[in-house]
């Protein structure tokens, strides 16, 4: 599995959007951090995010990426990180306790 592939895998994008200080509603729905806004326009699903207002959408390395002016690996880096994932090969358990699921 990539880098790519395994954070998409473990860090749901809403999960990755309330982490990094948006407040997202039972709904799912956010103000969008990219334009000026008002009231929520931002949908954030499990695996992908999308703004009414201004037509911004991608998944969570897409997110982070834009929220945070980095590259798509830089991004892949950060959440890894920031979400105790290890990009290492055969390191599954990890990935298992950043969606808070324990395997011994």
């Amino acid at each position: 599995m990539t880098i790519y592939e395994t954070i998409k895998t473990a860090v749901p994008v809403r999960q990755a959007a309330e982490h990094y200080g948006l407040r997202v509603n039972r709904n799912g729905m956010a103000c969008c951090p990219f334009h000026n806004d008002r009231n929520p326009s931002l949908k954030l699903n499990e695996d992908y995010f999308y703004c009414f207002g201004c037509g911004a959408k991608g998944d969570v390395i897409d997110f982070v990426a834009r929220l945070l002016d980095l590259s798509n690996y830089e991004a892949a880096q950060r959440l890894a990180a920031d979400f105790g994932i290890s990009t290492e090969p055969g390191h599954l358990v990890t990935v298992s306790r950043a969606l808070g699921l324990f395997v011994p």
